[in-house]
């Protein structure tokens, strides 16, 4: 026998010779009699023995309630177990279906989890998703709209019933529902602004797209990027459109110029305050904003609105003095040589074109349209060699027979056959770059300007 044992045993034995000490010199005390209640009376010593038989059935009876409980309580989580793996394998095999694209397997097996536990949410997120990917839209705006009003505070469910009501061609649902979803959780609302800017911006309502932009840039001023916050300048040029649209020139170009104020280089509101100040009868102004734009910017654009606009006036010769002009101070001297050049091309002045080709040829790596407008200018002349080695270093450039394959899918062009694009990832969509019996199907169309028609 253990020494424990032994000890515990000794100290029963020695409790039990106390309580027979206790009781045997108490003899007199324990055959009183106690009133109970009335008239009944009881001995102490029968008091005391129903007590602890009480005590002891009270116990007995409180243990087995307890144990009866817990067997229970276990059978429960034991069941709830069960069938939460057996959820757990259901969605394992929806999302598998979904990861091949079948779709109809996916949706019945989240159709069939959801009919034995209408509360289970990521199944009907899944099959929300499901219902989008095959097309039915609106089974799957009825099954959000259920699932947010059951779950009020899901967030992801109103995330995905916003597009759902997009892809049912009702934007203006979902942009009520992002609305009250930004609202509804400021701290949060980023995700919600992002979405509400998009669908303000594909249907075109500038004026509420900037609106939410500045909305975005005062509250998650950290979270945005450089570009995310550049969008401003841009949606507001085309709140500044919308203006000219409505011929309230006035406002537009104080748009326009706050535009550049915030972004120098924005080109498109350059063009546009110049055009705003001719419209009001500003040509001066106007004039000097474009030159301010190409100073600030270098892009040609801005001389090649120069040289449109006073090509169309009928005072090409006021135009050409703008051009040299520019080509003599500027700091872009090789894009102003090269526009220089070709309003010469475009008044038939074809020798001093070619000066200036020449000088500019010495500068630029790429430029298509430089080697064709030599090539014009030789072949006017009579000098059929220099022509062709002009036809010939526009070739180069174009890269036209270097690249002979195209990618079906993406429309990469590549000089050899792969058996796999490396841009999409498809396979056998490379092919060698002929086609047949199309040329009737070939539209030509002058270039802006209609300067490229008159070579």
């Amino acid at each position: 026998m253990r020494l424990v044992n032994i000890i515990f045993v000794l100290l029963i034995g020695l409790f039990m010779a106390w309580l027979v000490t206790v009781y045997s010199g108490n003899l007199t005390v324990f055959s009183e009699q106690v009133h109970l209640w009335k008239d009944v009376q009881i001995e102490v010593r029968l008091l005391v023995l129903l007590v602890f038989f009480a005590g002891l059935v009270l116990n007995v009876l409180y243990s087995g309630y307890m144990e009866i409980r817990r067997m229970v309580k276990n059978f429960s989580a034991s069941a709830a177990t069960r069938a939460g793996k057996r959820m757990s394998t259901l969605m394992q095999e929806a999302q598998v279906s979904m990861s091949h694209g079948l779709w109809s397997e996916a949706r019945q097996t989240l159709q069939a989890i959801l009919k034995e536990r209408p509360d289970h949410v990521p199944a009907s997120l899944l099959l929300g998703d499901v219902l989008m990917k095959q097309g039915d839209t609106e089974t799957a705006v009825k099954h959000l709209e259920t699932l947010c009003r059951a779950q009020p505070e899901l967030v992801e469910a109103r995330y995905q019933l916003a597009d759902a009501l997009v892809s049912a061609r009702n934007p203006q649902g979902a942009a009520k529902l992002l609305k009250q979803l930004a609202g509804d959780h400021p701290k949060s609302a980023l995700r919600a602004l992002r979405r509400l800017r998009a669908l303000h911006v594909e249907a075109g309502r500038w004026d509420e797209a900037l609106d939410v932009h500045k909305r975005l840039v005062s509250r998650f001023q950290g979270e945005l990027n450089l570009a995310e916050k550049a969008q401003g300048a841009a949606l507001s040029f085309q709140v500044g459109l919308v203006k000219v649209e409505a011929d309230l020139f006035k406002d537009a170009s104080l748009i326009f110029q706050q535009v550049i104020k915030e972004d120098a280089s924005f080109v498109p509101a350059y063009l546009a305050l110049g055009r705003c100040m001719i419209l009001q009868d500003q040509e001066p102004q106007g004039l000097e904003i474009w030159l301010e734009g190409f100073r600030t910017t270098g892009e040609g654009a801005l001389l090649q609105e120069i040289e449109d606009y006073f090509i169309q006036c009928g005072r090409p010769a006021e135009g050409l003095a703008v051009l040299q002009r520019v080509a003599a101070t500027s700091a872009h001297l090789t894009t102003a040589k090269f526009f220089l050049g070709k309003m010469y091309y475009r008044l038939e002045i074809l020798d001093e074109a070619l000066v200036l080709f020449q000088e500019v040829r010495a500068q630029v790596v790429y430029s298509p349209i430089l080697f064709f407008f030599m090539a014009k200018i030789h072949g006017r002349r009579g000098r059929t060699e220099q022509a062709l080695n002009e036809y010939r270093q526009l070739l180069r450039n174009l890269g036209v027979l270097k690249l002979r394959y195209e990618c079906s899918v993406c429309g990469r062009r590549t000089q050899d056959f792969l058996d796999r694009c490396e841009t999409c990832g498809s396979w056998n969509s490379v092919h060698f770059l002929f086609k047949e019996n199309e040329l009737s199907e070939i539209h030509l169309r002058p270039e802006s300007g209609s300067w490229l028609s008159m070579a």
